[in-house]
């Protein structure tokens, strides 16, 4: 029987769905909440210190409570998805719920200064959202979308948390007025004690931006609580029919262990989550303390350092949003993963040694153009990253390989943001700047040790039978 023949009846149930772009904006829209929720506050801290009538440890658990939620949720959610419990659809439907009820909190807690335990709930509702979608774009990917449109499809769901975040660093801003400053009668400016005026309209220009997003999130909520599903009716690969035709029946907590226990010893899935660990939060320590390196480094004289530290972290997002697309289109045409994440780690911590050569010679032209190509290579590597993720762990259920990816990377974030306070507390500025190329540069070596193997591209090799060039493994960088 001629190989044409014999593939056919696999051929014929594959099917692409124009609704996955849909389904994908959707995505976008939530992860741009996510992304927001996380940058929206630390440049605007002074207002709410004054509405909350607050000190600065309070307001500043306005953004660290977006952890919380990540330390308690890892075990409880990968052992609800082993149990066939959560799926696509309810992981989608989990986030949308969370953005929505924590967008209303929010907005909620700009009506009085007495609801500040409202936005710090409502922040944990937002982490959750953040911590069970970024489990989302990879398994979404793999399952809605072609081999060709993978890379593609994850960097545009990612691209939404970038623009969420630039969005945070910069919007907010510009509706807040702190203080009213006047000219006295030497020529002095002096701050007026009476803002009450200020305040009044900033709380209002809150008030109609979480509101606005509120009424998106909620639309989108119900867009997808009526049409998504946990996957396609037919699916976009063979890899994808393979994997659905076969039974897989694990219900009993010591399967789970097993489970859990063959991810563990899977040495690249571990290195990947590492990875995936420091290079999607590094980021984290420049976000808490820019305004502070550039205040102790001066760097610049007169321009405040809150807003410049908007603007330079504006940039990672802009460059980050770039290199996801970027990264996008490369991991569809090139399919030698590993040498494309050891490239863009590299990259990435070459980066990284520009923005503290840039501050510790307070050169702002290299400081501003690292922390550009710090976001571009940022964006590009994580969608390597997250495609070797699914590669190296097919064909367990990318549901709970992702689960467990999420909360190990949260884990190392919120590790990152303890550390990086302490080495800036003993070593200032250049301190934190080594550790985070130092945090990258061991990314280099993890990189070098996970396996090149493709097995999702195995299974479309040994079912269509390619010919023997188009081998599955980077030929450069094998294991």
């Amino acid at each position: 029987m001629s190989p044409n023949v014999k593939y056919e009846p696999i051929e014929s149930t594959w099917k692409l769905y124009k609704r996955r772009w849909v389904f994908l904006i959707g995505l976008l829209i939530l992860q741009f909440f996510a992304g927001i929720s996380f940058s929206s506050y630390g440049q605007i801290s002074d207002f709410y210190v004054k509405f909350f009538n607050a000190s600065h440890a309070q307001v500043d658990w306005i953004t660290n409570a977006r952890n919380i939620s990540a330390i308690f949720i890892t075990f409880p959610l990968a052992w609800l998805v082993f149990k066939g419990v959560v799926r696509l659809r309810c992981l989608i439907l989990i986030v949308a719920v969370c953005s929505t009820s924590g967008l209303f909190l929010v907005t909620i807690s700009l009506l009085s200064p007495h609801f500040f335990p409202f936005i710090v709930i409502g922040q944990v509702l937002c982490g959750l959202s953040e911590t069970v979608g970024i489990a989302v774009p990879s398994i979404f990917a793999v399952l809605w979308f072609p081999e060709s449109q993978v890379g593609t499809a994850i960097a545009i769901n990612i691209m939404g948390v970038c623009i969420g975040d630039g969005t945070g660093y910069l919007l907010p801003p510009t509706l807040v007025y702190t203080s009213h400053k006047s000219i006295n009668a030497t020529g002095i400016i002096v701050e007026s004690q009476d803002d009450s005026d200020f305040m009044e309209k900033s709380q209002h220009s809150l008030l109609i931006m979480y509101g606005s997003f509120l009424a998106i999130s909620a639309v989108v909520s119900v867009f997808f609580f009526i049409f998504i599903t946990d996957k396609p009716p037919s699916p976009p690969t063979t890899a994808q029919y393979v994997k659905n035709t076969a039974l897989y029946v694990h219900r009993s907590f010591y399967e789970f262990l097993q489970e859990t226990k063959s991810l563990i010893l899977n040495r690249s899935y571990i290195l990947i989550c590492i990875v995936v660990g420091f290079v999607f939060q590094i980021v984290l320590l420049e976000n808490l303390m820019m305004s502070e390196i550039i205040k102790t480094s001066s760097v610049v004289g007169d321009i405040n350092p809150a807003i410049l530290s908007g603007f330079i972290m504006s940039l990672y997002s802009i460059g980050s949003t770039i290199g996801l697309g970027v990264g996008g289109k490369i991991v569809d045409k090139c399919k030698r993963y590993k040498m494309l994440a050891i490239v863009g780690t590299t990259m990435l911590f070459l980066s990284t040694v520009g923005i503290a050569f840039g501050v510790q010679h307070k050169h702002m032209i290299t400081l501003l153009v690292s922390n550009g190509l710090f976001g571009f290579f940022s964006g590009s590597t994580e969608v390597v990253i997250f495609e070797i993720a699914t590669q190296q762990t097919y064909p367990k259920d990318e549901t709970m390989v992702n689960t467990w990816m999420t909360g190990i990377q949260t884990l190392i974030g919120f590790s990152l943001g303890i550390f990086g306070r302490i080495i800036f507390t003993a070593w200032g500025s250049i301190g934190v700047l080594v550790f985070q190329s130092l945090c990258i540069f061991v990314c280099i070596i993890l990189v070098f040790c996970v396996s090149s193997r493709n097995r999702r591209l195995e299974v479309n090799d040994s079912d269509l039978e390619w010919s023997v060039d188009s081998d599955p493994t980077t030929p450069l960088i094998t294991n």
